[in-house]
């Protein structure tokens, strides 16, 4: 398993465990020792002497055993937390790898889960379980051989009550395992209502559907919530049956004892250290079971956290070349088909842009067009044919250096929480005069000098305090200022009003003459000055040319042309 292979550089921290733990072991287990001598030797013949050194050597013991206590600790907690640690750092890595399929596949709510409940999950079991799982072993071992010299004949009563113990547990542990698996599937449904509901929040009060949503999330909730019961009500039964055993075997063996002590054959201190050491035995018996009983929670989160940590990716970056400059880019029979789907969703595409063109890509929703952006930014890949940048196939190219090239706004918006200079330049460094250049640019800038907190007015979670229309410019802005070589606009003037979206194209034009542009969208007039227009109908384009030429040739055009007279 690779998630197993994370504990490289870090195992360290277990040899600590180890050694610490039989150190406290030791500690522990020689005092009962101590105790019996004491009895047996120091009170029964009034030695104070006698009874003064072994108090000292107690003491000594005592804290010996607290340091190697804490040693301990702190080791687990080191191992535990860096352990968990590198499990996130290579699932963000690896989520951050995906394509868009890998992340279709899995959904977003379980890929939340597996990177916070089931890390949770191993770290906590380690930081506690993993400590007691070294610890209770040597102690349970070393306590039984210490009981049976002090009092062999009393032995068959510890046995007994560990074997009643052990079946016990073992029922409850047969009750609990299958369930872990369906709390975490539970857990995501939860996570993935509460995240549609919080992002359709306006759409729910809109048409007034709280109750029907509350109805969907409550029996979702009250599954998880009676699963959880059940779960407790079983594990809770472990603590009273390991009580009742200690205290029925503690009768047991002081009836059994004051026989062999009429007899001479057993002492007093014998007897009480054997009790000592029996509740040691047992104790340590239940630590070991009730781990076993986390296990099935950490192996089911070792399982999640595994199926992504194996996911191989399809969009792998085995290029080398770096893409430094943006002549042309073409499309040769270019076939894509979703996974399990049953039509490709675009057949046989065709076109060459050249740069400093102006290209509009236009269609009905669903005829491709967002399809054929995924295929550039290689989000997805070819199912046939090619896609060529200067000539060159995409796939020959760095990823990193492929994305660069790209100024890219996405069809959906999105802003992140934080300040407006935050979100523009991700960190990057620019100075004011250009920053201002691409806000104006992109028909923001006045919402920034009327606002008295400027660039650092702070955007809130999914930029609710925004206009639909302010967020598509900031985007637009961001994209600006990414330096691409390519403005990939993704139905990118949606939001904003016709003569807004003239007066940015306008801006593009005149301050972006070196650059290619492609404008994506289903709006007729924002494409109309474009040098070349695509049209896609049903995944295929249906015709290329300029915008005069296609108002006379193209019947899926003029359809646009009809329904949108007045805009454009």
């Amino acid at each position: 398993m690779k998630i197993l292979k994370l504990m490289k550089g870090i195992k360290k921290y277990l040899i600590a465990m180890i050694a610490f733990s039989i150190l406290q072991v030791f500690c522990e287990l020689y005092l009962p020792n101590i105790m019996s001598d004491i009895v047996d030797i120091g009170i029964a013949n009034s030695n104070t002497s006698f009874i003064i050194k072994e108090v000292i050597y107690m003491f000594i013991i005592t804290i010996i055993g607290l340091i190697s206590n804490i040693l301990l600790v702190h080791a687990t907690s080191k191992f535990s937390n860096l352990y968990g640690y590198k499990i996130r750092d290579s699932l963000y890595k690896k989520i951050n790898s995906f394509s868009k399929k890998e992340i279709d596949k899995f959904g977003a709510s379980t890929l939340i889960t597996r990177s916070t409940n089931n890390v949770s999950n191993i770290t906590s079991t380690f930081s506690f379980g993993l400590r007691l799982i070294v610890f209770a072993p040597i102690m349970g071992i070393g306590a039984a051989i210490m009981g049976y010299t002090k009092a062999s004949s009393l032995a068959p009563i510890v046995t007994i009550a560990v074997i009643i113990l052990m079946l016990g547990l073992v029922l409850i542990f047969s009750l609990v395992f299958p369930k872990f698996e369906v709390l975490q599937q539970l857990l995501d449904k939860l996570n993935a209502s509460t995240r549609e509901i919080l992002s359709g929040l306006r759409v729910i009060k809109a048409f007034n559907k709280q109750d029907y949503f509350k109805k969907r999330f409550n029996k979702v909730n009250e599954e998880n919530r009676d699963l959880n019961i059940f779960l407790n009500k079983i594990l809770y039964l472990v603590q009273p049956m390991m009580i009742l055993i200690i205290n029925i075997s503690t009768i047991i063996i002081v009836y059994v004892s004051t026989l062999y002590i009429e007899k001479g054959t057993l002492e007093i201190g014998s007897m009480i250290a054997f009790i000592q050491y029996m509740g040691i035995i047992l104790t340590s018996f239940l630590i070991i079971l009730v781990i076993i009983l986390n296990i099935p929670r950490v192996i089911v989160s070792f399982k999640r956290i595994n199926e992504i940590l194996n996911v191989e990716v399809t969009i792998e970056n085995k290029g080398t070349i770096k893409l430094h400059s943006l002549e042309s880019i073409e499309f040769k029979n270019v076939y894509f088909r979703y996974e399990n789907a049953k039509k490709d969703m675009l057949k046989n595409i065709n076109f060459k842009i050249l740069k400093g063109e102006r290209v509009g890509i236009i269609g009905s929703s669903g005829s491709g067009k967002t399809t054929i952006v995924n295929l550039l930014l290689r989000h997805i890949d070819v199912t046939s044919g090619e896609i060529l940048i200067n000539g060159i196939d995409i796939k020959d190219y760095d990823i990193e250096s492929l994305r660069n090239i790209f100024a890219y706004t996405p069809q959906k918006t999105l802003l992140f929480k934080g300040s407006i200079r935050e979100n523009l330049l991700f960190d990057a460094k620019y100075n004011v005069d250009k920053l201002n250049s691409a806000m104006e640019t992109a028909e923001i800038k006045d919402f920034i000098d009327n606002n008295k907190e400027g660039y650092n007015y702070i955007v809130e979670q999914s930029a609710v305090n925004l206009s639909g229309g302010q967020k598509q410019r900031m985007s637009i802005a961001r994209a600006l200022l990414s330096g691409g070589e390519c403005l990939l606009f993704d139905d990118s003037f949606s939001s904003v009003d016709y003569i807004t979206d003239k007066r940015i194209r306008d801006a593009i034009n005149k301050n972006y003459k070196d650059k290619m542009v492609i404008l994506i969208t289903q709006r007729v007039g924002t494409i109309k000055n474009s040098d070349k227009i695509i049209v896609i109908d049903k995944g295929a384009v249906e015709s290329i040319g300029n915008y005069d030429e296609l108002s006379k040739t193209s019947k899926v055009f003029k359809e646009f042309i009809d329904s949108q007279k007045k805009e454009v």
